[in-house]
């Protein structure tokens, strides 16, 4: 049998133990926290990443406890529209757009995984690589040699750092809060007001509450002053509209996360019996809201060639082929969104008015793809 150690137990590594053991392969999950942080954040799916999860058979679970999403409103920075696009017309052929909170979509993720052993507080050391095989020498001193080892451990993927070490995260050029609120706006869709370096989200993820998404263009020297405890209420003192009561008053107890982000430009992600799948391989800015949905789609695609062909070799180096082209071009769309998102108001605005629809189609329709 063989014998697959996933390093991480987040979206990347929990999809694909659940994908393994729909196919008989049950491996190793060890992940170095000590409990779940997973609390105080939200998750869009789009289309293709329902899909994806589907094909876990996750949807009905998901889908449960999600909020529908059936539109996407740009606003400009006073709150007037600049366009709605009818994701659930878009997206029908291929999947609900769903939104809800990362505690529960972990949750879920987690009872979906039922045999595969998963060690919490353990962390890797050191990792030798063959052609044939894999020597993982973890922190407490054990070594055990593995198959293949799956890096899915996220941004700051410490596989990553052991056997990649010319593939690096890199600042995207801005930083973000995020955090679950009261929807006091009585937000009923995915929402984004759009300022010049400034973008303010809030996407329902119950019928009661509301994920808040604030981020702000900062030179990477710049960010010093900025954290979790920074008034968002001041920061976006030049909006006005339906999101702006979300950040007024944030209650005390509510916990902001705040983060610089990050990317992983693309590069290599294997290296003899070492794969990366998910952030730890590809992090993208969340511009596309593409992380989630990326990282179940390689996990089912791995998975998928694991079981059918015997020779690990063959499947990674067809694993690489059939996913670097999509990844390229989720991240080749965040990188234009992003820079849009730099312009002048009196530039950006006329542009998501007139061009925002077909803008979006051009963007999402290779992702109507199946996988």
């Amino acid at each position: 049998m063989v014998r697959i150690l996933i390093v991480g137990a987040g979206i990347a590594g929990l999809s694909l133990a659940r994908a393994l053991e729909q196919r008989g392969i049950i491996p190793d999950v060890v992940e170095r926290q000590t409990t779940w942080n997973t609390g105080g954040t939200g998750l869009f799916l789009p289309g293709n990443a329902s899909r994806a999860f589907s094909h876990l058979g996750l949807l009905p679970d998901i889908a449960r406890v999600a909020m529908p999403i059936r539109y996407q409103r740009f606003l400009s920075q006073d709150g007037h529209e600049l366009n709605a696009i009818n994701t659930e017309r878009f997206w029908s052929a291929c999947g609900p757009c769903l939104a809800l909170s990362r505690a529960e979509m972990h949750s879920i993720l987690l009872s979906g995984v039922k045999q595969t052993p998963i060690a919490m507080s353990r962390s890797i050391d050191q990792i030798q690589s063959a052609s044939d095989a894999c020597e993982v020498t973890f922190e407490d001193g054990k070594t055990e040699r593995y198959d293949l080892v799956v890096g899915a451990d996220g941004i700051r993927s410490r596989v990553r750092d052991l056997a990649f070490a010319s593939l690096t995260s890199v600042y995207a050029g801005y930083i973000c809060w995020r955090f679950l609120t009261e929807n006091t706006g009585g937000v009923d869709s995915w929402t984004a007001m759009i300022g010049q370096g400034q973008t303010l989200l809030a996407i329902p993820v119950s019928p009661s509450m509301a994920y808040v998404y604030a981020d702000r263009s900062v030179e990477l020297g710049a960010t010093r002053p900025y954290s979790d405890t920074t008034s968002l209420e001041r920061l976006f003192s030049g909006f006005s509209g339906p999101l702006v009561s979300l950040v007024k008053t944030v209650p005390p107890e509510t916990k902001v996360h705040f983060s610089q982000i990050e990317t992983v430009p693309s590069g290599t992600w294997r290296r003899d019996r070492i794969i990366l799948i998910g952030d730890a391989a590809h992090a993208s800015s969340p511009s596309m809201a593409e992380g989630a949905g990326l990282a179940c789609e390689d996990a089912l695609v791995l998975a998928e060639l694991l079981s059918k062909n015997g020779a690990i070799n063959l499947a990674l180096e067809v694993f690489v082929q059939r996913r670097e082209r999509r990844v390229a071009w989720v991240q080749k769309q965040c990188a234009a969104r992003d820079r849009m998102r730099t312009l002048p108001a009196f530039v950006s605005s006329p542009l998501l008015k007139y061009f925002g629809p077909a803008l979006y189609k051009k963007s999402y329709t290779p992702l109507l793809a199946s996988i």
